[in-house]
């Protein structure tokens, strides 16, 4: 095979290795985030606690993977997501120290 029809066959490719590897680093990532997230929220735990530490939790998580995402892909989605995601984190955690 020639240099030229290797590369050729490459460019066709439809799987982007970069964008694989981004997407397997941003999971490492938001596995991190979401036990960092748990660990605070089972130490502020009360006894009957509403679902909002979990809800934060996996908010963080996600939000944390979309972000890392934009940082290395630069595509909008990502950030737009992780934003809302971010948001959706906060209003969790203040609902969660309000007691609901």
């Amino acid at each position: 095979m020639k240099k030229e029809d290797i590369l050729k066959k490459a460019q066709e490719e439809s799987s982007d290795e970069m964008e694989t590897f981004v997407r397997d680093r941003s999971a490492v990532w938001m596995a991190l985030a979401m036990a960092i997230a748990a660990g605070f929220f089972v130490c502020m735990r009360g006894k009957d606690a509403p679902i909002m530490d979990l809800t934060a939790t996996v908010c963080f998580s996600t939000a944390v993977c979309c972000i890392y995402r934009f940082f290395r892909l630069k595509k909008p989605y990502y950030l737009i997501m992780g934003l809302v995601l971010a948001a959706m984190t906060v209003f969790a955690t203040v609902r969660f120290f309000q007691g609901h």
